[in-house]
């Protein structure tokens, strides 16, 4: 589960990160920013390189003599973690469906003169 995690949030295909990350990439060469991207491009790589190694340190080291006693996760506590999992593939196969559940509090922030209002009473 750590894996999937970690390559949701460096960005990696087919997870939900690599929709917003490939938007930001999208929007840099847009704006004529190459740089932008390019940093963009760089921090997503540096994002997996560090949970690369994490990953080595925790999972595929040697365990210290003072966590012998640790147990396993109980079953129970891996199904949330699991139905995650699966939300991080299935949004990053169909990121529509992110979009559209955001959509509304998007469009309500980008109307500034009814955020204003409802922010401030209607004065």
């Amino acid at each position: 589960m750590f894996v999937v995690g970690a390559l949701a949030i460096s960005g990696v295909p087919p997870f939900n990160g690599f929709a917003s990350k490939w938007t930001i990439y999208v929007a840099g060469i847009e704006a004529g920013q190459p740089v932008f991207t390019i940093i963009a491009l760089i921090t997503s790589a540096l994002t997996l390189a560090y949970f690369l190694k994490a990953l080595n340190s925790i999972f595929l080291g040697q365990r210290p003599a003072h966590l012998k006693d640790v147990k396993e996760t109980p079953r129970s506590m891996l199904l949330p973690i699991m139905l995650l999992a699966v939300l991080c593939v299935v949004f990053g196969v169909l990121p529509q469906l992110g979009i559209d559940l955001v959509r509304p509090a998007q469009e309500a922030l980008m109307n500034s003169s009814g955020y204003i209002s409802a922010v401030l009473g209607g004065a």
